[in-house]
């Protein structure tokens, strides 16, 4: 068993959306969306890698000054909920970057309406800092991987083979 198999498994135990098989495109309004502290990221695109939608980009050049290749963001109006990527982050990687947010809470804080279906044309992503961020105003209330206090200590030793080998 693979460490994304694991992820798999324990995210379907959660009752979370099921990973589609391709690439798809929103088709309800989440509960939840991602953001990424974007100081603690260091973009190794695992996350993007499995996102089901593709809603997870590097930042333009610039968007976080001082950084060279900058870190990657959630357009959070396209995303799912599917808490794949906070998985894949905190479990994969151990930079545990990535946060979920409660839906109705960031449509008051941005300004934002976050529906069923992605903008047309997709909003690029921001940093976010002040309110996602380490200190920000609202990252203790984001929800971090529910599988790690879960996972037995053989699960625990395939992932930790596998951080060592990428």
């Amino acid at each position: 068993m693979s460490a994304i198999d694991i992820i798999k498994r324990r995210l379907k135990e959660d009752r979370v959306p099921e990973t589609p098989d391709e690439i798809s495109r929103k088709k309800k309004r989440p509960r939840e969306v991602a953001f990424m502290d974007v100081n603690l990221c260091f973009p190794c695109g695992k996350c993007p890698e499995f996102c089901p939608v593709q809603c997870l980009e590097y930042m333009r050049p610039g968007s976080v000054p001082g950084r060279g290749v900058q870190p990657v963001q959630d357009r959070f109006q396209e995303c799912i909920g599917c808490y794949i990527c906070v998985e894949v982050c905190a479990l994969l990687t151990d930079y545990d970057a990535i946060r979920m947010y409660d839906s109705n809470m960031v449509e008051d804080v941005l300004g934002v309406k976050i529906t069923d279906t992605p903008p047309d044309p997709p909003i690029p992503a921001e940093p976010y800092e002040e309110y996602f961020s380490e200190g920000g105003l609202y990252r203790h209330l984001g929800k971090g991987s529910r599988i790690r206090e879960k996972m037995t200590a053989e699960e625990r030793a395939i992932f930790a083979r596998e951080r060592v080998r990428s």
